[in-house]
């Protein structure tokens, strides 16, 4: 049986070599192929497409010039710098003595007591927000089962 099977497939290879088991008869595959591609360049070739490709093509053009014309990455990375650092007034003369306000330390002076804030701590909105979801979702909770109760009569 096995040997038929493979005697019929090699006897149909052996009278049509434009023949493929797995796309069919190769001269249809090339003209559908070809199909394809006269399609393709048809619809590339259509006068909207190609208006709008060089309007895109002279845009990005028109991007790199100002990206090249105002100096690159460094210097766009220099301006944002500028913009984000705040105004620090560095003294680049040598001295050998620390200015007057100038300190080290760690932690806050015993000298100075802290100030205090005034209004309500943020403990108290963590905590009242955590209560105010927890009643929100009991509600939602025993709002299903009674609904679940009312579906399904006893």
């Amino acid at each position: 049986m096995i040997l038929g099977e493979t005697e019929s497939i090699l006897s149909r290879h052996l009278q049509d070599e434009d023949y493929d088991d797995f796309f069919g008869n190769k001269k249809k595959r090339k003209a559908r192929r070809a199909k394809r591609k006269a399609k393709r360049a048809v619809r590339c070739s259509a006068p909207k497409r190609v208006e709008r490709r060089a309007k895109r093509n002279q845009f990005f053009k028109d991007i790199g010039k100002v990206y090249k014309d105002i100096g690159g990455a460094t210097a766009i990375g220099r301006a944002i710098d500028s913009l984000t650092q705040s105004n620090l007034n560095i003294d680049t003369t040598s001295s050998s003595e620390n200015p007057s306000d100038f300190s080290i330390g760690f932690g806050a002076d015993p000298e100075e007591p802290e100030k205090e804030k005034n209004g309500i701590p943020t403990v108290v909105y963590i905590l009242g927000g955590v209560v105010v979801v927890g009643v929100i979702g009991l509600a939602v909770m025993s709002n299903s089962k009674n609904k679940q109760y009312q579906q399904y009569p006893q």
